[in-house]
């Protein structure tokens, strides 16, 4: 792939993914329960007025939409992220490719392959995308890597 912009902090995560996708109207965020689900919501942060859905793992029966309150975004209704379902955008957070979540690329591949969509995007952190050979094996319109760095102080 080839790198189109840099991305630095939260902040820049934010506007990044908010230029992806500032023509679409439709985002369904795929990823694994728990830990993707902040990401997601993260994410939805800056795109608020779009459509929005999580879908838990590769349940899209579970899918639930993602709305605005008082208190930031959070999980609302169930949604409808069939393959009946027109979207503009999947995008699938890294934690989906992490090793102790345990999904393959040829069953995301295969995943997708159920759903109507015009972009992929994903998001990951440290290049789980790139490690776990995701890259390659998906078709990717857009692939926003960040990395963390930090410290613990006392």
């Amino acid at each position: 792939m080839e790198k189109i912009q840099d991305v630095k902090g939260l902040g820049g995560m934010l506007n990044g993914f908010r230029d992806l996708v500032k023509d679409d109207k439709r985002i369904v965020f795929v990823g694994s329960p728990g830990f993707c689900t902040p990401f997601a919501l993260f994410l939805g942060y800056p795109v608020r007025e779009k459509e929005l859905a999580f879908v838990p793992g590769l349940e899209e029966k579970k899918a639930r939409r993602i709305f605005a309150t008082e208190y930031g975004m959070e999980l609302g209704e169930a949604a409808n992220a069939d393959a009946d379902v027109d979207v503009d955008v999947v995008v699938i957070l890294g934690g989906m490719a992490m090793p102790k979540i345990g999904v393959q690329s040829s069953q995301m591949k295969d995943f997708l392959s159920r759903l109507k969509y015009k972009k992929l995007v994903g998001v990951c952190f440290m290049s789980i995308f790139e490690k776990a050979g995701w890259c390659q094996a998906l078709p990717f319109d857009y692939v926003m890597n960040m990395i963390l760095e930090g410290d613990l102080s006392k």
